[in-house]
This record gives C-alpha cells, structure tokens and sequence, in this order.
C-alpha cells in the first residue's frame, strides 16, 4: 500500500520572484542556472496577497495543469513601473513562490513558460488600495518543481 501523508498545512505565500525564461539556461534537480547576470526579479508583493491555483485538465494528449498566480504590489514608483514593463516585454517567465513553511517551489521550465501581465489602479479613496494587481497564467504539463534558491550562474 502506498500513503500520502498529512502534510502541514498552513496557507499563504511570503515571497514571489519572477524569471524571463529565455534567460535561464537549464534546471537541474532542485537547481536553476542562468547564463549573464541574475534575472530573478523578486517582487515585495504584500504576502497575504500572494496565491498559486492550479487546476487539472485531461485532454486526448495528456494531462494539463492551468497555473494562475495572483499577487498586489502596494503603491507607485518608476522603479518598479519599469520593471514591471520589462517583465510584460520579456511576456514568458517562469515562476518562484515560496511558502510559509520556508520552502521555494518553481513554476514552469525551459520549454514552458507563464505570460506576466500587470495592471495598475490609483484606487478612488485613500483608504482603497493603491498599487498594481498582477496576474501570471499559463497551461503547462507540469505542476510545481520544489528547488533551492538564488540561482546559479553557467
């Protein structure tokens, strides 16, 4: 007999960084390598608002996973505005989340990658929240590849 144990089961994600996938070079068991300087943008989104859903899909081919993550980055600033606008440039990236349990899981690979997208609101009232909502989505073959960060360069 086989057994899925119980796991710890606490909710919630307290950190994101995002990766132009063209610019990582291979992964490697728990590893990812980059070729140039580091690409990983991490992303100091509020933690309670970092969530990763994936739902299965069963096609004619195989099995499907559609990967939506959600996180809001409080406030305004040029720094940030640009980078974000390079990451919709670069548009696939693949993913890191770590959780609250302090382990680091990516999403996506050298041959699949997720579509970044951002949008911005001022909100009406100063007790509204004032930043930029981002959405990270992609239907890939593969669910979550537990890894250990920084990355490291080839």
């Amino acid at each position: 007999m086989k057994t899925i144990q119980k796991q710890i089961a606490l909710g919630g994600n307290t950190a994101l960084f995002v990766i132009p996938a063209s610019l990582v070079h291979s992964v490697l068991g728990k590893t990812i390598f980059y070729s140039g300087e580091d690409p990983t943008i991490e992303i100091e989104c509020a933690p309670e608002s970092i969530r990763h859903t994936f739902k299965t899909v069963q096609t004619r081919s195989g099995f499907l996973y559609n990967h939506t993550i959600t996180a809001f980055l409080a406030g305004l600033n040029p720094d940030s505005i640009t980078k974000l606008s390079k990451l919709i440039f670069y548009n696939n990236v693949l993913v890191v989340i770590k959780n609250s349990e302090g382990s680091c899981f990516l999403i996506g690979n050298t041959n699949e990658s997720l579509n970044f997208n951002f949008n911005f609101d001022s909100a009406a009232n100063p007790s509204d929240r004032n930043g930029s909502e981002l959405t990270i989505t992609g239907q890939l073959t593969s669910t979550i590849q537990f890894i250990q960060m920084p990355l490291i360069p080839v």
